[in-house]
């Protein structure tokens, strides 16, 4: 009965849409789907973008963006603090808090500078880091290397660094070498307490982060059943109204349109928040979110003449399946582990991990949410989901579409290859869940889960102050 009663109100909305004028003749969503769109016009947009992907992935290499060092050693600093905080735990319990042993972690760091440096966008404190490491690593005296490297430039002082280290700042190798040179002489300032305690701080925060967010794959293990049955029927699920009528061109022609003008609007952002350094950070939020929001709702003003029509076509007044989103939750976490053990993951060719310096301290943590886990969710989910996808339903059926779509979804994220297939892989379950229920509420709220999965245990981990 329920979903007869749900039917029923997809067949009202329908017919709402379609006699909204009261004229059949001039009724503004049959004028829609009458639009032919040549397809020299959609070939060119295709072959614009196409050329800003291949020179994006196959272009001349400009080296790495400016700030790429500054957050490389925050990286790698915080990563190298975790393995020694974790290194007397068991395997699974490092495991579990996505930590690496001390000897890898620091073959990790040298792997990362070294990028740096071939790049030549290393700078004294990175060369400083890479000598102390080194040093560490290969059992050599501190000071020896330090020499060798910096070649007579300038250091940091050792007081100065005592005195920061004590006040929870500092870095791994600042203490490393600090513990070298007061074996020597008196000490300078009583750090080694503080920096132990923020060694176990990161510690509690990657275990409790990550160990809530492994507590939620377990939860939507109970609802597994349920949730592939339902998708199961998804493949089988027809197009229906007026969402169902769209010609395939249409549909391409909007995303076109939409991720030309996404293309627009990010440069000009990025080339804004280059010339106003002193930018603040709620005028950043404004303006990432316009960014990211505007595209898809001239892609969606197009095809519809009220909101209230796209909400109800693209479903995003349907209920909000919960269950389904945690056992999609499940699987795609189980996913993810399988791929980072085919593509070795733990070693990123971003010296940086894809971590971002804007993501630091409150201010960070409020853009990152905002841009993250709550306007790329509602933006992909409208342009992937609701228009792309569904159109290409329309036209080749659930599983292709779900495919091609998926396949665009990825290649648009600009990630290496786990990258990809990780967000290929999103975006599959995603078009798979829409498809079974209709409802593109349900996987703006998967896709909010899933990103703040990362986000928030990466912000506790790398970007959160310390002391």
């Amino acid at each position: 009965m329920l979903a007869n009663r749900i039917e029923i109100r997809r067949l009202a909305s329908v017919i709402e849409i379609l006699s909204s004028t009261g004229n059949r003749t001039r009724n503004p969503y049959r004028e829609i789907l009458r639009r032919d769109y040549p397809e020299p016009l959609i070939a060119l947009l295709a072959f614009i973008l196409g050329i800003w992907l291949w020179d994006h992935y196959f272009g001349k290499n400009q080296g790495y963006e400016p700030g790429t060092e500054e957050v490389a050693l925050v990286k790698i600093d915080r990563d190298l603090r975790l393995a020694d905080a974790m290194s007397a735990d068991p395997s699974w319990l490092r495991w579990l808090a996505g930590a690496e042993t001390p000897v890898e972690a620091r073959k990790n760091a040298l792997s990362a500078l070294g990028s740096l440096a071939r790049e030549k966008a290393i700078s004294l404190p990175g060369i400083e880091a890479f000598a102390i490491l080194k040093a560490v690593d290969a059992e050599r005296p501190i000071p020896e290397l330090l020499a060798e490297l910096m070649q007579g430039q300038p250091i940091s002082e050792v007081a100065e660094t005592s005195q920061s280290l004590a006040r929870h700042g500092g870095t791994w190798w600042h203490a490393r070498w600090i513990e070298s040179e007061e074996k020597s002489m008196r000490p300078v300032e009583h750090w080694l307490e503080s920096y132990h305690q923020d060694g176990q701080t990161i510690r509690l925060r990657a275990l409790a982060s990550r160990s809530a967010v492994w507590m939620l794959g377990l939860t939507g293990l109970a609802f597994l059943p349920s949730a592939l049955g339902t998708l199961l029927r998804g493949l089988r699920a027809k197009p229906r109204g007026y969402g169902g009528a769209w010609p395939l061109t249409l549909g391409l022609t909007m995303f076109l349109v939409a991720t030309l003008a996404w293309i627009g609007f990010t440069m000009t952002l990025e080339i804004g928040i280059s010339s106003l350094p002193n930018l603040h950070p709620l005028v950043a939020i404004f303006l990432d979110s316009a960014a990211r929001l505007l595209p898809p709702l001239i892609a969606v003003g197009l095809l519809f003449r009220r909101p209230s029509h796209a909400i109800r076509v693209m479903g995003l007044n349907q209920p909000i399946a919960a269950r389904h989103i945690l056992a999609l939750f499940s699987i795609l976490m189980v996913i993810d582990q399988g791929l980072r053990i085919a593509f070795g993951a733990n070693t990123s060719a971003d010296p940086g991990g894809g971590l971002s310096m804007g993501d630091a301290g409150m201010w960070g943590l409020a853009f990152s949410v905002c841009s993250a886990c709550v306007m790329a969710p509602v933006s992909e989910e409208l342009l992937y989901r609701g228009i792309l996808f569904r159109s290409c339903w329309n036209r080749l059926g659930v599983l292709p579409a779900a495919v091609l779509s998926s396949a665009v979804f990825a290649v648009l994220h600009f990630y290496d290859g786990y990258g990809l297939a990780s967000v290929g892989a999103f975006g599959m379950a995603c078009a798979l869940l829409y498809a079974a229920t209709g409802s593109l509420a349900t996987t703006i709220a998967l896709h909010m889960l899933y990103n703040a999965s990362i986000k928030i245990p990466e912000w506790l981990i790398y970007h959160a102050p310390l002391g």
